[in-house]
């Protein structure tokens, strides 16, 4: 990756702070309107959406159709989310049952890797 993002963490702090004290739903639509332009709200919602989506199992397929996000986006989203790393407390990634551990087998043919299970 290029550069790398310098943290304002005291401000992401006071952000956070200022959304928990919102009472109402019009309060924090009106602190996004004056800190975020109406792209970056669309692309909160965007990743979001595709986080539900995620969280309930869709292929990357659907995801990309639906949010129009690429594959990469939805590879971060999801890895920040648990399905990587385990960062999330309200979205758990859901349990695996009947998993089929075949092991596969790479071979070659005509200069092309194959894997075979």
């Amino acid at each position: 990756m290029g550069k790398r993002l310098i943290w304002h963490k005291e401000e992401i702090q006071e952000v956070i702070d200022l959304l928990l004290i919102c009472e109402k739903k019009e309060e924090i639509e009106n602190i996004f309107d004056k800190i975020l332009t109406p792209r970056e709200i669309n692309d909160i919602a965007r990743r979001y959406k595709a986080l539900k989506m995620i969280d309930k199992g869709s292929s990357y397929v659907d995801i990309m159709t639906e949010t129009g996000m690429s594959s990469v986006t939805i590879s971060r989203i999801s890895a920040q989310c648990g399905y990587g790393f385990p960062k999330s407390a309200s979205l758990k990634k859901p349990k695996q049952e009947n998993v089929n551990h075949r092991k596969f087998v790479k071979l070659k043919y005509k200069g092309v890797t194959i894997k075979k299970g």
